[in-house]
């Protein structure tokens, strides 16, 4: 009877302990989350190194390099910066494109929400999290700068899929 007893008392203090987890791990407040890739459904050769890929990460490594994304406890986020592709004239006339960042230098850094298995972003950049929310995708569109429309082939406005795990 005592090791019954003994048993149910441990069981129960066991399982309450990985509630908690549970429960924790339901937010991402106070989570960071770090890019695995960056996947296009056509693909690119962005760097014109005569190798085509779908995921950016590795098509375009030297210059795009994962970002993260960090989950203040504050609602606050530090997000990944938008992409769009820049072109780079080495001098001689020739003129390559590839996929760059628009740093952007906030005032006050953007909120987030999460509702269950969505989070968003100042209303405008919106994510799924995985069901046990170690993994979260955001669909988005890369833009061309308007400033460097140069040259004609490439893409327009193709949509990629960023997945990011948390650290």
């Amino acid at each position: 009877m005592k090791r019954t007893i003994i048993f149910c008392l441990v069981s129960l203090c066991l399982s309450s302990c990985g509630d908690d987890d549970v429960n924790k791990k339901d937010s991402i407040k106070g989570g960071v989350y770090r890019q695995i890739s960056y996947d296009l459904t056509v693909p690119l050769d962005l760097n014109n190194d005569g190798v085509f890929s779908t995921n950016l990460l590795e098509e375009n490594g030297a210059v795009l390099s994962p970002q993260q994304i960090n989950f203040s406890t504050d609602n606050t986020v530090i997000p990944p910066y938008p992409i769009t592709t820049c072109v780079d004239d080495d001098g001689n006339g020739h003129l390559n494109e590839f996929v760059c960042l628009v740093v952007v230098n906030y005032v006050s850094p953007p909120s987030y929400t999460q509702n269950e298995r969505t989070v968003t972003i100042n209303n405008g950049v919106v994510g799924t999290l995985s069901v046990d929310r170690d993994t979260l995708r955001f669909e988005e569109t890369l833009t061309r700068d308007l400033l460097n429309n140069a040259p004609s082939g490439g893409f327009d406005n193709e949509i990629a899929i960023s997945t990011y795990v948390r650290e």
